[in-house]
């Protein structure tokens, strides 16, 4: 599933329905400071294009519209990965001349202009559904794939940790808790009781009988 299943069949298994399509998304892109990484950066964009109605419908909660200008700019650096600012990806020339490759990391990105949280805390969450996007459904990695730190707590520990921990709660314990957590972070509402409520289990507790 590296490119993805085509929306209409995505959106039909999950039972969403689709209300952003790929001809509604501008996405600029801006290769002034790296010219030499233009095509890696077509390439990028026009997997935001493509990508941006699916995360848009993963992700939608109740009267909210996600942003459909997106600008992805590629920085002269040599340090770092990507970045988000409101609708614009930064991507750093040094990881990308060292990982052309990589086309996921634009898609954890675009996760983060979808999800216009007004405040990101907590993190672990924040980052969970942007590495779970990126890499159980853009890159479609299996369960056994992600890290269990096997420690008290340890989804705490952000990115491709919680990520496989949200797949393990969609597949196993409770279908649909990524959009509940997503809607609850839109409207700063995120309480550790939403886990309970879907599973009859406290957080930990969950964390617990995944980590097992």
């Amino acid at each position: 599933m590296k490119h993805g299943l085509p929306l209409a069949a995505l959106l039909s298994i999950l039972g969403i329905a689709s209300s952003v399509a790929a001809e509604d998304v501008r996405v600029t892109l801006d290769s002034s400071q790296t010219p030499a990484l233009a095509t890696w950066g077509e390439k990028a964009q026009a997997v935001l294009i493509e990508w941006h109605p699916r995360i848009a419908n993963l992700l939608s909660s109740k009267d909210f519209v996600p942003p459909r200008d997106v600008t992805l700019i590629l920085q002269k650096s040599d340090q770092g990965v990507g970045g988000t600012a409101g609708t614009r990806i930064f991507v750093s020339s040094h990881w990308v001349e060292k990982h052309p490759e990589d086309l996921g990391m634009v898609v954890h990105e675009l996760t983060h202009v979808i999800q216009r949280y007004p405040r990101p805390q907590p993190v672990w969450v924040t980052e969970g559904i942007a590495d779970y996007i990126r890499w159980a459904i853009y890159e479609g990695k299996p369960q056994a794939w992600f890290p269990v730190p096997n420690k008290p707590q340890g989804y705490l520990a952000s990115y491709r940790v919680t990520a496989g921990f949200f797949l393990w709660l969609e597949t196993d314990q409770a279908p649909g808790i990524v959009r509940r957590l997503n809607a609850a972070m839109r409207t700063g509402t995120y309480d550790p009781a939403i886990f309970e409520n879907a599973t009859g289990r406290s957080l930990d507790e969950l964390w617990d009988a995944y980590r097992e």
